[in-house]
This record gives structure tokens, C-alpha cells and sequence, in this order.
């Protein structure tokens, strides 16, 4: 099995990013056409030539800018000589490429790629620049900051039942804690090794995560 520190991207974020990566879940996947655990796709090793397993990082966060609970990913695609030969960054329920070519070829070599986390959003692209293709980069995180109030998927809400007034109380706490002008300046943001764990394993711990904001909230 592969070391998963060995090919973790290096992840950068904004300078006045409010928010923290709690845990990242991990998980190799080995067959063509397989679908992820943990997000809403299945993997085409077609698209990486040479491509024999990949491997899915997914970091949870307490908070989008917009509302309780977010999951974002990195998807790193293996030969069958550990070279990493793709990779792919999620982006507001997709995902875009995450090396890029130039005159030179790839833009970061080795097996360590670095990303960078939009602000407040926290879609993981390759360079800053393409951040802005999204319309709302600022707004989102001022203007429109707490809207969705707690929105998480239904697999993990089973047992976490709010109203309507309680939701409007998430979206206040959103916004009144965590709105902030993006300053679009980026540092490395340093995960810890014992915040990653198997994806089965932070899947169980969601609910929970979710449940303590709640707690703090209301």
C-alpha cells in the first residue's frame, strides 16, 4: 500500500481563511470505473494515461463560508511505478485538473502536488487565478455568507433534526463569526499527520462533527 503522506498535497490557504481543515479521510482505489465512497463520481483511469489506482483525499471542514458542514477533495492518479501521472482538485460539486501544462510541461513535479483552497469555499484548484472564474469569490464570503445555513448530506443527518428557526440562527452564527474580506494572499497550511485517518473512519465521525456545532450554537 502506498504511503498517503508521500503523495498528501501541499495545501495552501488564504491568509485570513477563518476556517480550519479538521481531518482528512483517505482511500485507494485500484479499478477502473469504481465509484468514490465519499463523493458523487466514478473515477476514469483513461483520463491519466498509465493510471492503475488512485488515491482520494477528502478534507472536512466545520464550515463553508455559506453553511455547516463541507467536504472537499484531491484525487491523485498512480502508474504502476508510483508515479503520479494525474490529479484532480473539487470544485462546488465537480472537479477541474489539478496540474497544469506549460511551455515546460508540469507545472509541480514530484509526488507532492501543492493546491490551494478557494477562500471561505474551499474548492482546491491548482492556481489562484482560476479562483477567479467564480462569480461570487467575495461575495460569498461577505454579502451571501451563512445562506445555506446546516448543509450536509442526508447520510449523515439520520439522527440531526433542526427548524426553520434554528437553521436561521446557523446561518446568523455563519455570519456573524466567520464573514471576511478575502485578502487573496496564500500560506501553506500545515495538516497534521494524526488528522489523517480512513474515509470510513471520518465518514462514522461526521454526524458527530456536525452535532457539536449544533451544540454550540443553539
Amino acid at each position: 500500500m502506498e504511503n498517503i503522506f508521500e503523495y498528501a498535497p501541499i495545501i495552501y490557504m488564504d491568509k485570513k481563511e477563518p476556517i480550519s481543515i479538521k481531518k482528512v479521510g483517505y482511500r485507494i482505489y485500484e479499478k477502473d470505473g469504481e465509484r468514490s465512497d465519499s463523493f458523487n463520481r466514478s473515477f476514469d483511469f483513461q483520463n491519466h494515461k498509465g493510471t492503475v489506482k488512485v488515491i482520494e483525499y477528502a478534507y472536512y471542514l466545520d464550515y463553508d463560508i455559506q453553511h455547516l458542514y463541507d467536504l472537499e477533495h484531491i484525487w491523485i492518479y498512480l502508474d504502476k511505478e508510483g508515479k503520479v501521472v494525474g490529479a484532480e482538485g473539487s470544485y462546488h460539486g465537480r472537479f477541474l485538473n489539478a496540474i497544469l501544462f506549460d511551455v515546460t510541461g508540469f507545472a509541480e513535479k514530484g509526488k507532492r502536488i501543492k493546491m490551494y483552497s478557494q477562500p471561505g469555499k474551499h474548492a482546491m484548484l491548482a492556481a489562484p487565478r482560476l479562483m477567479f472564474l467564480y462569480p461570487e469569490l467575495y461575495e460569498s464570503c461577505q454579502r451571501l455568507a451563512g445562506i445555506s445555513g446546516l448543509d450536509a448530506p442526508e447520510r449523515y443527518l439520520t439522527d440531526i433534526h433542526i427548524t426553520e428557526e434554528e437553521n436561521q440562527k446557523v446561518i446568523k452564527y455563519i455570519r456573524d463569526n466567520f464573514s471576511f474580506v478575502p485578502s487573496m494572499e496564500f500560506e501553506e497550511y500545515v495538516i497534521s499527520e494524526d488528522d489523517y485517518m480512513p474515509w470510513n473512519e471520518l465518514a462514522e465521525k461526521i454526524p458527530e462533527f456536525i452535532q457539536k456545532q449544533l451544540d454550540i450554537i443553539l
